[in-house]
């Protein structure tokens, strides 16, 4: 079992997420009776994972209490982002306080090289800063589907990893728990727990475009899976009829038109009926080194052919959206990615594209944390993980 089920943990959480915060309102959240709280309090007490801080206003009755807080120093955690070329590593304390972080090149193409220069990473984490808390676990975010009892990865496109068993190797390599997930989902956790999902309290979406597309659910306060770990693949939501009519891409209809690639695609085939614009001489000027961002800069400036890849972008992602609140009915909608496109701007265009066609209007907030919204979430989620909590 990946995580633990021991109710230890989920006090944890909340003191960690609510202090200062006394013993009964610690029962009454997690509606536990408060002679079982109590001890198991005074257990993390002993086990320095918990402490108190005097007295606090904070039950119900008014009446002061002793407060407790969660002993943030009591270990740390690396979480490792898996990107195209690069994975980008952080150790933290388990209240999400980034110590120190550190890069490494990735082979793309070779598994095997590409595996040890994750290790590598890890090993240069544990050796980056002096008097770091102990290392209690791992967590690693990858754009695959992931089997998350065994940490094994199905199929990284990006990376071309396939049936890869990370977890068990880097658990025998680090003898650490460790958690591989869904690179979306830690995010989403992550914008859950620091990011712009704070204004939700039990319900949000968080959408990842970039590379590719990809959402991470959480659902009554948890991350919902689906049925295969596969929930979440919004990449591969139907935007065209045609898409019955052929082959499926591997990359999902939607992906193929507003990950990177597609994006690409599209700006080139617009520049072809625009020959004298300012994104087609981009385009001849930048050959492949065209970014996502030259082509909003473009349709900031009121270039026809930016401005009709820009309204492409739009529909999609709004199709994207207006199905997620639809069928999820979540309190907020977060939309991360790259931190030069400019979210704001396609935030205001999607809730114009939307305008009264829903039954509800939709909470709509760009991402708060960018890239670091990962490194959150595996501080978040490694907190849950058996054998992080002393018996």
């Amino acid at each position: 079992m990946l995580y633990s089920n021991d109710p230890r943990c989920k006090i944890t959480q909340v003191i960690r997420n609510r202090a200062p915060i006394s013993r009964a309102d610690v029962a009454r959240l997690l509606d536990m009776s408060p002679a079982t709280t109590g001890r198991m309090v005074d257990h993390l007490i002993a086990l320095d994972v918990v402490k108190e801080i005097g007295q606090t206003q904070g039950n119900r009755s008014g009446r002061p209490s002793i407060g407790l807080e969660f002993n943030a120093q009591f270990g740390s955690i690396i979480t490792i982002d898996l990107r195209l070329t690069k994975a980008y590593g952080a150790i933290t304390d388990l209240a999400g306080n980034i110590l120190s972080r550190e890069v490494e090149q990735l082979t793309v193409g070779d598994s095997a090289q590409s595996t040890s220069e994750l290790k590598a990473l890890i090993h240069s984490c544990l050796n980056s800063q002096i008097g770091v808390p102990p290392l209690k676990a791992i967590a690693i975010g990858v754009p695959s589907l992931v089997d998350i009892d065994t940490g094994t990865l199905e199929w990284a496109p990006s990376l071309d990893w396939e049936n890869i068993a990370l977890g068990e190797m880097l658990r025998e390599a680090f003898a650490v728990p460790v958690l591989v997930d869904n690179d979306v989902n830690l995010a989403a956790l992550g914008e859950f727990w620091k990011g712009a999902g704070q204004s939700s309290s039990r319900n949000m979406v968080f959408v990842s475009i970039g590379t590719g597309v990809g959402a991470g659910i959480i659902l009554n306060g948890e991350l919902y899976r689906g049925a295969t770990n596969a929930a979440g693949e919004v990449g591969y939501f139907i935007a065209d009829l045609d898409v019955f009519r052929h082959s499926a891409s591997k990359l999902g209809n939607l992906e193929s038109r507003i990950g990177r690639e597609g994006i690409m695609q599209l700006a080139h085939l617009v520049a072809q009926r625009y020959p004298t614009s300012e994104l087609t001489r981009l385009i001849n000027r930048h050959k492949d080194q065209l970014r996502a961002r030259d082509i909003f800069v473009t349709a900031m400036h009121g270039d026809p052919a930016g401005q009709a890849v820009f309204n492409e972008i739009v529909d999609n992602l709004t199709i994207v959206v207006a199905n997620l609140s639809v069928v999820l009915d979540p309190e907020v909608i977060v939309l991360g990615g790259p931190g030069d496109w400019p979210w704001p701007v396609l935030i205001e265009a999607i809730q114009e594209r939307v305008g009264l066609n829903l039954l509800r209007p939709i909470n709509l907030q760009p991402s708060l944390l960018g890239h670091d919204a990962l490194i959150m979430g595996g501080a978040f989620a490694a907190l849950n993980l058996k054998g992080v909590l002393p018996t």
